[in-house]
C-alpha cells in the first residue's frame, strides 16, 4: 500500500511538473512577444532602431489623424478599416514593430489582432501620440 501511494505522489509531482512546463512554454509556441511601453522607451526604441529595414513603426489611426502628425518613418493602417486584418496579412511577422494610436485604445485592438496573426516582436506605445506629443517629442507631416 506503501508503495502505491509513493507512486501515485510521484504521478501528481509529475503532472504539477509537466502542467507548469506547458504553462510556461506556450508563449514561446505561438512566437509572439509584446511589450507595453511608455512614449520615453519608445522613444529609446525608435532612436536606437531609426534606419534598421527590420524595425517599423505603425500608425494604426485614421488617414486624416495621420496626416496632423505622426511620428517619422510611420507606416499608417487604419484599424478601423474593414481590411485592416487582410492589410496585416500583408506585413512580415518576423520584423518588430512599434504600434501606436492616439490614446492607447485602438492599438490594443491592433496588438491583438498582430497576436492572433503570429507576430513574434511588438512593442505597443500604450500612452499613444497623444502621451508623445504631451512629452514635446517631434512628429512629422510628410
Amino acid at each position: 500500500m506503501k508503495r502505491l501511494l509513493v507512486r501515485f505522489q510521484m504521478h501528481v509531482v509529475w503532472a504539477a511538473v509537466l502542467a507548469l512546463s506547458l504553462a510556461a512554454a506556450a508563449p514561446l509556441v505561438a512566437g509572439t512577444r509584446f511589450t507595453d511601453v511608455t512614449v520615453d522607451q519608445a522613444r529609446e526604441l525608435v532612436q536606437r532602431r531609426a534606419g534598421q529595414t527590420d524595425f517599423i513603426i505603425l500608425d494604426v489611426r485614421s488617414p486624416e489623424e495621420f496626416a496632423e502628425g505622426h511620428l517619422a518613418g510611420a507606416v499608417n493602417m487604419n484599424v478601423l478599416a474593414p481590411d485592416f486584418s487582410a492589410q496585416l496579412a500583408t506585413l512580415d511577422r518576423g520584423k518588430t514593430y512599434l504600434v501606436y494610436c492616439r490614446t492607447g485604445n485602438r492599438s490594443t485592438k491592433a496588438v491583438q489582432a498582430m497576436e492572433r496573426l503570429g507576430f513574434r516582436s511588438v512593442y505597443h506605445m500604450v500612452e499613444g501620440i497623444l502621451g508623445w506629443q504631451k512629452k514635446g517629442f517631434p512628429v512629422s507631416r510628410r
